[in-house]
């Protein structure tokens, strides 16, 4: 098996994390006071249903889970076979990072490395926690800080899709690219409170697939990702929630601009488009 070249290699990460976005955090609350209840002396902020996560919320008729992508064509030199293969990898790469609960709220993210290919293991291990945090590949999973969340239930619902592409790289290489747009939605809640909040995921990315001749791949996971509510908080790997007794912040966190539907994947695209990365604020989710 020949190696990439390591040129080719350093544009991969470079793609893979200098786009991995500060957190939009939401705003303003809508009045908390009219929204608490009060059960024996505890508040109650419960913005989810726990019988009911998603109901009364776009995320209501998402699908549980990542759908299986549409039947696979032929892209130029890629037969069949070979996209529905790039496709299915893709799935489970998305499931490892947003669908396993020991990674998302444990940080095992034994799953999704055994699903890398030799080169972008040893890459992903090799920058794994680097001074350098454009350079450290603890981006790349979908981890939430440890004892900050729970989740509700065990269903999680995204929206989106995935297609596929000829593509080349800067250095001339062709591969296969595997288009990814997601919205996907965790409910989650403080450990052992009566606190939680839909964290909504705006996923904008690709995988890339490197064919080495000789039947096997070396495949690249190169995404975005933006997170609310969620607390902006630079340098940290791992995404904290934001719940509704945080706000206002009395440490001075505040997100700009104005508020954002959160389910509205076109706000991450122009975000991505104009390089805009600071504290976004968004609506309630």
């Amino acid at each position: 098996m020949s190696r990439l070249p390591r040129a080719a290699l350093g544009l991969t990460l470079a793609a893979a994390l200098t786009l991995t976005a500060c957190t939009p955090v939401e705003e303003v609350l809508q009045d908390l006071a009219d929204d608490a209840l009060e059960q024996n002396g505890i508040v109650i902020l419960d913005e989810v249903d726990r019988d009911d996560p998603f109901g009364g919320t776009e995320a209501e008729d998402y699908a549980e889970g990542f759908a299986a992508p549409e039947e696979a064509e032929a892209v130029g030199p890629y037969p069949r076979a070979r996209v529905r293969e790039a496709h299915e990898l893709t799935r489970e790469l998305l499931e490892a990072v947003y669908l396993d609960q020991d990674a998302v709220f444990g940080q095992d993210n034994s799953e999704f490395t055994s699903l890398l290919t030799p080169q972008s293991l040893d890459w992903y291990l090799e920058n794994l926690g680097h001074e350098d945090p454009e350079l450290d590949t603890r981006d790349i999973p979908f981890n939430l800080t440890p004892g900050t969340a729970e989740p509700i239930g065990d269903v999680v619902k995204v929206d989106g899709r995935m297609w596929a592409e000829e593509a080349s790289d800067p250095n001339g290489l062709d591969y296969l690219a595997v288009r990814t747009e997601y919205t996907i939605v965790h409910p989650v809640a403080r450990p052992g409170e009566p606190v939680s909040v839909r964290l909504v995921t705006s996923h904008l990315g690709e995988v890339s697939f490197y064919d080495m001749g000789d039947g096997t791949w070396e495949l690249w996971p190169s995404w975005t990702r933006f997170v609310g509510p969620a607390h902006c908080l630079p340098d940290q790997p791992t995404w904290t929630p934001a719940y509704p007794d945080e706000w206002p912040d009395p440490e001075g966190e505040r997100p700009e601009g104005r508020p954002e539907d959160a389910y509205d994947l076109d706000n991450a695209r122009d975000r991505v488009a104009d390089q805009e990365w600071e504290c976004g604020a968004i609506e309630g989710t």
